[in-house]
């Protein structure tokens, strides 16, 4: 029995001496607590091209991908811009300066323009850790308010059962200058990208990655040495152009061309891609009409949808895809460019790290270089992570996507910045479809504003 309460009294000690070095334990924990916050430093200044200008104070706007909550700061004398105590999170930072009209006639000697000019930079889709102290470098560049451009992309498609679904996709491409230009041996790309890059659980395995994620394509199979392969060029999953001799098509300042997927009036009676069956959509509202677009891309499996009274594009590439799909998620970068050859482009499948098992996909390479406009768009998944951007800064310097989602009948549209007296609208176009874009609801040759 003594044997008995003496173990009971021995355990009785042993436990509160765990209590008691649990209690220090925490008291140690408050004196050294967890860091559980970052801290954000932008520095910021303008491309060399217009160096030589004074750089005044630059409005800086932090945004957390997952909450969507922006905070603005402004640079100090220096060009920094510093947001303490950040949450650890993933983060997109966008930098805007507008620099007097007068300034940006004397760096660049462009005495026509009379507005001030905006400039902006972005870095998107990177996170804290805890304690640490980020340094983002941005240079401000713009833009320019002349020759063709994306003014709308519709590719959230309607609601599947009272609208068109994925049918009424669109892309409209605007003559944003004050002269009649021609849409001959125009091209439009719709390039891939990595929607899930280095370390996420979706990734694929199968192939190779850059360190940021995009997918590193100088290890494609049968890709020249001796080029930058990730920087130079984009991946074309489709690529059409639009036919002509040289001034058989002309875009008169402040006009359109539409592109939809199917040439139909879908707030009427249509047939649907699906399974070929005539549907009458319940809610018109929901959708557009799309059957006196200028041009459609008439693929193989769907000739039965050709409108004989809108012209075709030239389909120059169609990897894998049986119509011009557009990603109702946001996950593409869309550029126009022209090309005295673009049939002969060069073809390659994803970077495989085992060729065998590689998917038959295919992408065409396009230059960088060759660039008209670009437009890269990325909405976040919904556990917070945003894809890497597979458009380089220098083209896009952000990316945007439809805030209302999948099936919502809404696009992004390039935003009206100024009505000149003869009712034609110059839009915005600064390089940063971060700032140009804004979610609207679908309308072809509609406006944003």
């Amino acid at each position: 029995m003594k044997q008995v309460n003496f173990i009971g009294k021995s355990l009785r000690f042993a436990l509160i001496a765990l209590l008691l070095s649990g209690i220090s334990s925490c008291s140690d924990d408050n004196n050294a607590p967890d860091v559980i916050s970052g801290t954000l430093e932008v520095r910021v200044k303008l491309q060399e091209l217009y160096s030589d200008a004074t750089l005044g104070v630059v409005n800086v706007e932090l945004k957390n991908i997952n909450t969507g909550k922006t905070t603005t700061v402004q640079t100090d004398a220096k060009g920094v811009a510093t947001f303490s105590n950040l949450p650890i999170d993933t983060y997109d930072v966008t930098a805007t300066y507008t620099m007097p009209a007068a300034d940006y006639a004397t760096i660049t000697g462009n005495t026509s323009v009379a507005a001030d000019v905006l400039f902006s930079a972005s870095a998107t889709g990177f996170a804290l850790q805890p304690g640490e102290t980020k340094v983002v470098e941005l240079e401000l560049g713009t833009g320019n308010a002349s020759g063709f451009v994306f003014k709308t992309i519709y590719q959230s498609g309607s609601d599947t059962k009272k609208g068109a679904g994925e049918d009424d996709q669109f892309i409209e491409i605007y003559n944003n200058s004050d002269r009649t230009l021609y849409a001959d041996s125009l091209c439009i790309a719709v390039t891939t990208m990595s929607r899930y890059g280095n370390g996420h659980a979706s990734q694929d395995k199968r192939y190779y990655y850059t360190e940021d994620g995009r997918y590193d394509w100088s290890k494609s199979e049968g890709m020249p040495q001796g080029i930058n392969a990730n920087d130079d060029y984009y991946y074309a999953d489709m690529l059409f152009m639009i036919p002509g001799s040289g001034k058989d098509h002309a875009v008169k300042p402040g006009e359109s061309i539409v592109i939809p997927r199917f040439a139909q009036n879908y707030k009427g009676t249509f047939t649907t891609s699906s399974r070929g069956e005539t549907k009458n959509v319940e809610d018109p509202s929901l959708t557009v009409d799309l059957s006196t677009a200028d041009f459609e891309p008439v693929f193989k499996r769907y000739e039965s949808l050709d409108n004989v009274n809108v012209a075709n594009l030239e389909l120059i590439h169609t990897g894998i895809n049986s119509s011009m799909r557009l990603s109702r998620n946001s996950k593409q970068g869309f550029v126009l460019f022209r090309h005295s050859d673009p049939k002969g482009l060069p073809v390659y499948k994803f970077p495989a790290i085992d060729p065998a098992k590689n998917s038959n996909a295919t992408f065409r390479q396009i230059s960088n270089g060759e660039l008209i406009d670009v437009v890269e768009t990325i909405a976040p998944n919904a556990d917070g992570y945003l894809s890497p951007k597979a458009i380089r800064a220098k083209d896009d310097a952000g990316y945007t996507y439809s805030t209302k989602g999948e099936y919502s009948s809404y696009a992004v549209s390039r935003k009206v910045i100024k009505t000149l007296s003869n009712g034609r609208r110059v839009l915005q176009d600064v390089n940063n479809s971060t700032l140009d874009f804004v979610t609207v609801k679908a309308e072809p040759r509609g406006f944003a504003n």
